[in-house]
């Protein structure tokens, strides 16, 4: 139980007017940290609130030091207005990114402060449920490693590839089998509350609350690393779809009869293009004797998509034309979805992204061949500026947000 759910449900058996009042400051907390930081004005008008009842929560919730006066806003004229927001360390959240190759581990609090350097311990993802003990294990080593006081922890915020439920948290593509629920099996080992979300979502989220798609209404955000995947901002809201699957943009089929996708399908787009199809090409080239920078660099073995997007930013023809050559096929791919979501921006994430004009260039060039030119003149593509810390800073968010919403719905 965390310092806020104390303050508000520490006797079931309160009374009805008791009751009433806190659910109000549970909600004041809520929009208060929907919006960050925020004057009692801009509360009034969200929480239909009188002055003098609202007045009253605020002076509350700083007593029990759940609320903070920040610096003065901005005024048109006369007095500036207090600002509010939560308090720190009121939520700590173990926030983990799980890709097909390792997990990052990083804690943070509810202000987005990054209460440690992120660490990251070599995972392979898989289907199969016995590989769940290395990831419960490499849980339990950095908790000991960070000296991490579990009883105040408020719970855990997981980020991973597949299909994953966005009511149970079940993954359908990694550690799955009928009947097993991954978000509850991890509750019950660790006694913490978990949430679990599909990796192109919390990007999605992210990009949206601290990125290139604040204050956009519509949006894309396409996430190339390992994988490739799809987000979709529709009407300044992340489209989840019906139970959370949208956006698979990988396993489209792409191309007739081709290289058959873990899936189980033939010919997807993430056949093509992805860092496993790039790694793989680059294995098979430097194999058969293809002068590059990549092989006298790295061993073929443990290459990475970032030791090709480096040997490229570092001039390497090979490497420049295989990005070349993936933007090519990615922007064709791209110009199909912009047709059908119209949006005003899409945002390129992931390791590719670092590539910067190299890819860029012929995502372009599709766009223009490929799209029609009204659509296309009215969007803008742009490679994502989030920091290295955004991601666990938006997993955190993502979890401190559900838990205001399940705990509202409860009481």
């Amino acid at each position: 139980m965390n310092f806020v759910e104390r303050s508000f449900f520490p006797n079931p058996s309160k009374t009805q007017t008791i009751a009433k009042t806190a659910r109000k400051k549970f909600t004041l907390l809520k929009t208060v940290y929907q919006i960050e930081k925020t004057s009692v004005n801009e509360l009034m008008k969200k929480l239909d609130l009188s002055f003098p009842t609202l007045n009253t929560l605020i002076v509350d919730l700083v007593k029990q030091n759940l609320l903070i006066q920040h610096e003065r806003g901005e005024s048109l004229g006369g007095r500036k207005p207090n600002l509010y927001q939560l308090n720190n360390n009121l939520f700590k959240v173990l926030t983990i990114e799980l890709d097909k190759y390792g997990c990052f581990l990083t804690l943070v609090d509810n202000n987005g402060n990054v209460l440690n350097k992120t660490k990251r311990y070599p995972l392979q993802l898989s289907r199969d449920l016995n590989q769940l003990n290395q990831f419960y294990d490499i849980i339990r080593k950095f908790k000991e490693e960070e000296s991490i006081l579990w009883p105040e922890l408020s719970g855990i915020a997981i980020s991973m590839p597949g299909l994953i439920d966005k009511v149970t948290g079940d993954n359908y593509t990694y550690f799955y089998e009928p009947n097993f629920h991954l978000e509850l099996e991890i509750e019950k080992v660790f006694n913490k509350k978990t949430r679990i979300i599909n990796d192109s979502k919390i990007y999605t989220l992210t990009e949206q609350q601290l990125g290139q798609l604040r204050n956009k209404k519509d949006g894309l955000v396409i996430r190339l690393d390992w994988g490739i995947s799809l987000g979709i901002i529709t009407n300044g809201e992340v489209y989840m779809g019906k139970n959370g699957f949208s956006g698979e943009m990988g396993h489209i089929s792409f191309v007739e009869d081709g290289e058959l996708c873990y899936c189980g399908k033939r010919g997807c787009l993430e056949t093509l293009v992805s860092g496993i199809a790039l790694v793989k090409k680059a294995i098979r080239d430097i194999e058969n004797g293809i002068p590059t920078l990549i092989a006298n660099k790295f061993n073929n073995e443990e290459l990475q998509p970032f030791h090709i997007i480096q040997a490229a930013l570092d001039g390497d023809q090979y490497a420049i034309e295989l990005i070349s050559d993936l933007g090519t096929k990615l922007g064709k791919a791209i110009s199909f979805f912009l047709q059908v979501f119209n949006p005003e921006t899409i945002v390129l994430v992931g390791q590719f992204a670092k590539a910067s004009n190299l890819i860029t260039t012929p995502i372009l060039q599709q766009i223009q061949t490929y799209s029609m030119t009204r659509i296309s003149s009215n969007c803008e593509i742009q490679v994502s500026n989030l920091k290295e810390t955004a991601i666990p800073i938006g997993l955190a968010r993502y979890f401190v947000q559900r838990y205001f919403e399940d705990r509202l719905n409860l009481n």
